[in-house]
C-alpha cells in the first residue's frame, strides 16, 4: 500500500511539473477552481504562450476572480504578441462585430471597475 502511494504521489508530482496543464483539466473536472487556476498559471509560466494566458483569464472571469482576471488582462493587453493574436482571432469577423482587441480593453475595465467597487 505504501510503494502503491508513494508510486501516486511521484507521478502526480511529475505531472504537475511536466505536464501542469493536464493536472489543471483534472481539477477543473472536478470543480477546484483554485487549484485548475493554479495549474494553469503553472503552464502559463512554464510556455508564456498567449492561449495559456487566455484560460487563466477565462477561468478567472468565470469564477467573479477579478483581482486574477485584471492582473493577467492587463498582461495580456500589454504583450508584445498581442496585436498578432487579435489579427489571427479577427481574420473572419464580419464588419460590425466586436473586435478581440475591443473585447478584452472593455473587459479590462469592466473588471477594474469591479475591483474599484
Amino acid at each position: 500500500v505504501a510503494s502503491l502511494i508513494g508510486a501516486m504521489v511521484i507521478t502526480f508530482g511529475a505531472m504537475a511539473i511536466f505536464a501542469p496543464r493536464s493536472v489543471a483539466g483534472f481539477f477543473d473536472g472536478v470543480g477546484s477552481y483554485s487549484a485548475s487556476v493554479f495549474f494553469y498559471e503553472k503552464e502559463y509560466k512554464k510556455t508564456d504562450d498567449i492561449e495559456d494566458l487566455v484560460v487563466i483569464i477565462g477561468k478567472a472571469c468565470a469564477n467573479d476572480d477579478n483581482k486574477r482576471a485584471e492582473k493577467y488582462v492587463k498582461e495580456l493587453l500589454e504583450r508584445d504578441d498581442f496585436s498578432s493574436y487579435c489579427a489571427e482571432c479577427d481574420k473572419d469577423l464580419e464588419q460590425g462585430d466586436m473586435t478581440t482587441e475591443e473585447y478584452y480593453n472593455v473587459l479590462y475595465k469592466v473588471v477594474k471597475s469591479k475591483i474599484d467597487n
